[in-house]
C-alpha cells in the first residue's frame, strides 16, 4: 500500500501563489496608491508568508512520511 502523495497538491498551492503574485503586480500597474499598499501589507504579505510555512511543513511530512514507510518496509522485509 502506498501513501499519500503530499507533493502533488503541495505543487497546486505552490503554483497558486505564484499566479496570485503575478496578478498582483499586473493589478499594481492600474493600482498603485495607500490602498493597495495597505492591502499588500495586510493581506497578501501575510498569505504569502503563512502558505510558504505551510508549504515547508508539508515537504517536513511528506519526508517523515515517507522515512516511516521504508522503515516498514524493511520492517516487513525481515519476517
Amino acid at each position: 500500500m502506498g501513501m499519500i502523495d503530499l507533493g502533488s497538491p503541495a505543487a497546486k498551492v505552490h503554483s497558486s501563489l505564484e499566479n496570485l503574485q503575478e496578478a498582483w503586480m499586473a493589478a499594481q500597474e492600474k493600482w498603485n496608491d495607500d490602498n493597495a499598499r495597505k492591502f499588500e501589507e495586510e493581506y497578501l504579505m501575510p498569505l504569502a508568508l503563512t502558505v510558504k510555512l505551510s508549504l515547508d511543513a508539508v515537504n517536513r511530512m511528506a519526508e517523515t512520511l515517507h522515512e516511516a514507510e521504508r522503515d516498514c518496509q524493511e520492517d516487513r522485509e525481515v519476517f
